[in-house]
């Protein structure tokens, strides 16, 4: 199967030509096990034999290394009186008391062959797998090697990087040098190729999870068709041509075919163990070699030689000498720090051949050998967890270490603190249960509060009470019970609280339970001596604290720009102090999610940049989950919906529990699956929401996304009035409504949808409602822009939905620039202007392709088809195949920094996207703009006229 490598293979394919052409020429193919370099050079020979070269290939084994000229008799003549007269010399020289000269002469014969061949035409001889070669076959080979300066010969063979043999170097060295020379490595398949090797396999596009789990396989083409054929049972295929055959929007059928994609309905977790035969693939190591390497697949992923030395109890230099074997095989790679197994399927079949009762025994032994040399809790926890029951070294070592495990690693740390809370014996007890508390606190899980409030009304000493009611009442706000950490708060603050510092942060924590309970104006009154006494301690956590306090209460009174002022103020105290790490990363997300309400997207870009590499470093996953789903939201906007959808799987994987958390991920997945009109996906996403989703106050706050999910869905199957009761609860002027941002955009969807249904008193109600919340919010350019909109939906005025348009091109939003030139299109064509409104439609088009937002080109088209207005011929908008038009929005965006000069983890940082997927975005712009190299991506961009394509990136 012909997959990847396009680049090398035309390049052979030249070299092949060159050699039918009469141009001798030597080549050396070097890859591990499954690269696939027997594919290629049986490329290579079909080629040649169909441009009338002749042809021989042959290939060595390890069976028969020991006979003399095998391998070069089974390439040259494996069968015939060629290969009679060569085994007579050969039978000679082995009789003979001085074979000398037989040897010489069985050369000879077949060098002088060979020179009789290309006497008549051009030749090619293929040995595969050299490095199993017997040394007489070694010295043929050198001998023609030499021999292609003078004859029409093409010289080719393969090899693995082991094992090593000096006579086999020596040869592959002179088959690569000189002009006629040509030496090839077949490194490990990028994330594109092995994406498109999946496609070959599968008939289907991967998606996001089978593209992940593909990783497992390190870029080698045969374990990973190995992993589909061990995965099938676990691999859905979904979209596609309906069975029905329905047309729908506008949507050809072709198209809606390739769109079929491949899916786990597993978790990567979740799946099969590998091949139990794949260790065997690796058989060529030494066994020394093969032991090191299967007591480091303990360690997990990744490693240091030092760790294993540990764990082995044997002297580093010992260790690094029998790692050798696998790093020069490319079974390990050397990332700075540690080394890492490559293939990680690989890792667990080495770590599957070990017996569980060994494996639990080794890990606990190595749990203890890395706890007493002083090394980071994390991997001694680790080899902890998978070491099953916790013996008295192990609960003692984690009372210890609890905190500093807790900073680290919460999830580790929680797991097994409950495994020691079961264990454990009273004197023990209390003390891990309160750290199983922190722990939970750390990750945001619902018990932490039932643990705390536990905990807190045990206490008798006044400081330790009052600590513990500070945590109690971080929790329970996590949880977005405001009413009763108010309650604790009060009851902690009526309390002798000694610490200042401690009574600072209780004052702060009154102050955002009021603000949250919709008193604002005393919570800023209560703000104003709490940053006044911040300033006099001089405290950076509490001078974050507290204004972090303050901007809460002004944002509540609907005063932003003053709210943040006081938060770049308290990122300035956080930054003071690594102890204010975890407001620092707080006050980041609500910077970000400030600046966006204003469309300021580069100051979003950069306190999000900043704060995902605070929470990466600190090890925060309750902060890194609140940047990763503002982040996703940032992209959804931007138009980026891919990274916002990695951006959400990366937050569903953080190990946290908030419940908002379902309602952001599924949402926002949901609504970007139903714009593209993937319906079954986006149903399903909807379907994994408990029927309590939106019971608290914080997730109440995050459904914009599934309420627009559900209208969108409803209306695409016809069902309009539906839609409408879909968005409902967005009518409702509650308190906890009344501030929300993207309330008046949904409020606007409703006057779009009830006016289509038919139901004008609803979209009158939405019209009064959105004017309500705008007011609310008169700072923010977004809810002005929706009541533009919803007034001029409901009069069908042009002139309300142009000034509408105008807003939505100052915001830069794409999907909302496409709203606005659809919504005016519709009242041009109601106005009887039919070319102005064929004009509107095609823009509006245009940004929703750009999207991939296919279920919204479709509704378009039939708004406008209704009314007589109709785009013309599809084919002008296919995008083309290559040139700047050709790029994707992400890929311009990345084409735009690699002409900058930036280096693939600068823009990978830039965009928040991962280095692979900069990598793969690269190889398809140097595959579109058809240049070889950046360079010539930067002289195309300085070349090329500034156009619309030339969109603002997020990054500076």
């Amino acid at each position: 199967m012909r997959v990847g490598r396009e680049r090398l293979r035309e390049e052979l394919r030249d070299w092949v030509r060159g050699g039918a052409r009469g141009s001798g020429g030597r080549l050396i193919v070097e890859g591990e096990p499954g690269a696939g370099r027997t594919a290629l050079v049986r490329e290579a020979l079909a080629e040649a034999a169909a441009l009338g070269s002749r042809v021989r290939y042959g290939a060595a084994d390890a069976f028969t290394a020991e006979l003399p000229l095998r391998a070069a008799l089974d390439c040259l003549h494996p069968e015939g009186p060629g290969r009679a007269a060569v085994v007579a010399l050969l039978r000679e020289a082995r009789e003979a008391a001085q074979p000398g000269g037989a040897w010489l002469a069985a050369m000879d014969l077949l060098v002088s062959g060979v020179e009789e061949w290309c006497a008549r035409g051009p030749l090619l001889l293929v040995l595969d797998d050299l490095h199993w070669a017997d040394p007489a076959s070694l010295l043929l080979w050198q001998r023609l090697a030499r021999a292609v300066d003078r004859l029409p010969l093409l010289l080719a063979a393969t090899r693995r990087p082991l094992p090593r043999r000096p006579e086999v170097e020596q040869l592959c060295a002179e088959m690569g040098a000189g002009p006629r020379g040509r030496a090839v490595r077949l490194e490990p398949l990028t994330g594109a190729e092995s994406a498109e090797l999946l496609r070959a396999v599968l008939g289907a596009a991967p998606g996001p999870r089978l593209r992940e789990a593909a990783g497992q396989a390190g870029g080698n083409p045969r374990l990973l068709r190995d992993l589909i054929a061990q995965w099938s049972r676990s691999i859905e295929i979904t979209g596609g041509s309906r069975a029905d055959g329905s047309g729908d929007g506008g949507i050809d059928n072709a198209e809606a075919h390739a769109a079929a994609v491949a899916e786990l309905t597993l978790s990567e977790a979740e799946l099969p163990d590998p091949p139990a035969s794949l260790p065997r693939g690796i058989g060529y190591l030494s066994r020394p070699a093969y032991t090191t390497l299967r007591h480091a697949a303990l360690l997990g992923p990744a490693f240091t030689p030092r760790e294993l030395a540990l764990v082995q109890a044997r002297p580093a230099r010992e260790v690094l000498a029998e790692l050798e074997e696998p790093l020069l095989a490319g079974l390990l790679e050397d990332t700075g720090e540690r080394l890492r197994f490559r293939q990680p399927a690989l890792r667990r079949a080495l770590y599957a051949e070990l017996p569980r009762a060994a494996r639990s025994a080794l890990h606990q032994d190595a749990a203890r050998a890395l706890a007493e040399a002083g090394h980071d809790p994390e991997r001694t926890a680790e080899q902890l967890l998978a070491g099953g029951a916790l013996d008295r070294w192990a609960v003692h070592w984690l009372a210890d270490s609890a905190q500093s495990l807790i900073a680290a690693a919460p999830g580790a740390a929680a797991e097994l603190l409950e495994r020691a809370v079961a264990q454990a014996d009273c004197g023990d007890r209390d003390a891990l249960e309160g750290s199983l508390a922190d722990a939970a606190l750390m990750l945001r899980r619902p018990e932490s509060v039932e643990l705390l409030a536990t905990l807190h009304g045990r206490a008798t000493d006044p400081g330790h009470r009052a600590a513990l009611a500070f945590k109690l009442v971080s929790a329970l706000m996590i949880q977005g019970d405001m009413a009763r950490s108010l309650a604790v708060t009060e009851d902690a603050l009526a309390e002798q609280v000694a610490s200042p510092t401690l009574r600072l942060r209780l004052e702060a924590c009154r102050v955002l339970a009021l603000a949250d309970l919709h008193c604002p104006a005393q919570a800023h009154t209560l703000a104003v001596p709490v940053v006044a006494e911040a300033a006099r301690l001089g405290d950076p956590l509490c001078g974050a604290e507290a204004h972090h306090a303050m901007a809460f209460a002004l944002f509540h009174l609907g005063r932003g720009r003053e709210s943040l002022r006081h938060v770049a103020e308290g990122i300035a105290c956080a930054r003071r102090s690594p102890e204010a790490n975890d407001m620092r990363l707080l006050l980041l997300a609500n910077q970000a999610e400030a600046h966006l309400r204003f469309d300021e997207p580069e100051t979003v870009a950069a306190a999000l940049r900043e704060a995902r590499e605070l929470a990466l470093a600190t090890r925060s996953a309750g902060r890194l989950v609140v940047t990763e789903a503002r982040l996703a939201e940032f992209h959804y906007r931007l138009g980026d919906w891919d990274a916002a959808l990695a951006g959400v799987a990366r937050a569903d994987g953080l190990p946290v529990s908030d419940g908002w958390l379902p309602v952001v991920v599924h949402g926002l997945r949901a609504l970007v699956l139903g714009h593209r009109d993937e319906r079954e996906a986006a149903q399903a996403e909807l379907a994994l929401l408990a029927p309590d989703a939106f019971a608290a106050p914080a997730a109440r706050r995050y459904s914009g996304h599934v309420l627009l999910a559900r209208a969108l869905l409803a209306e695409r199957a016809g069902r309009p009035a539906d839609a409408v009761r879909e968005l409902l609860p967005a009518l409702a002027d509650s308190p906890d409504e009344a501030g929300a941002y993207e309330r008046p955009w949904v409020l606007s969807e409703i006057v779009r949808v009830a006016l289509d249904s038919g139901d004008t008193a609803t979209a009158r109600a939405a019209v009064a409602a959105c004017g309500r919340a705008a007011a609310a919010l008169a700072e923010y350019p977004g809810p002005a822009l929706a009541l533009l909109r919803c007034r001029g939906l409901f009069a069908q005025d042009p002139q309300l939905l142009a000034q509408a348009l105008e807003r939505a091109e100052r915001a830069g939003w794409p999907l909302v620039l496409g709203h606005a030139w659809e919504d005016l299109a519709v009242a041009r064509a109601w106005h009887g202007d039919l070319a102005a409104a064929r004009s509107a439609l095609t823009r509006a088009v245009a940004a929703y392709e750009d999207l991939g937002a296919r279920w919204d080109t479709a509704r378009a088209d039939a708004r406008l088809r209704s009314l007589g207005v109709r785009r013309g011929s599809r084919s002008a908008r296919r995008r083309p195949s290559n040139g700047w038009e050709a790029l994707t929005p992400a890929e311009l965006k990345v084409a735009l920094l690699v002409a900058q000069g930036r280096s693939n983890p600068e823009i990978a940082g830039a965009l928040f996207l991962s280095t692979r997927t900069v990598q793969t975005h690269v190889s398809h712009i140097l595959a579109k703009l058809q240049v070889r190299s950046r360079a010539g991506v930067a002289a195309q961009a300085a070349a090329r006229r500034p156009g619309p394509e030339s969109v603002r990136g997020p990054g500076p």
